[in-house]
């Protein structure tokens, strides 16, 4: 499936990925009794922070590869089943 897609959408995959793996172990390391919580609410920093990168970058919201609006609003997707786990 990832052969399929083009350059820009396959770096932002790698870079969702990248993020949520990264999520995890800081969730874990910052408060082991509480990882779902603390994922949840990383997650949304996150979130903000890749929204206005996109902003700024001026990336089109319904461009025709993935870009980092679609990473904002899956790290969105990340917090929410985050938020119902914890």
């Amino acid at each position: 499936m990832l052969q399929a897609l083009d350059p820009p959408s396959l770096l932002t995959c790698r870079r969702f990925v990248l993020t949520v793996a990264l999520l995890a172990i800081w969730s874990v390391a910052l408060s082991p009794g509480r990882v779902f919580a603390t994922a949840a609410l990383l997650s949304s920093g996150c979130a903000v922070v890749t929204a206005l990168v996109a902003l700024l970058r001026r990336e089109r919201f319904w461009g025709p590869s993935l870009n980092r609006w679609d990473e904002a609003a899956a790290l969105l997707a990340v917090q929410c089943v985050t938020r119902l786990l914890a």
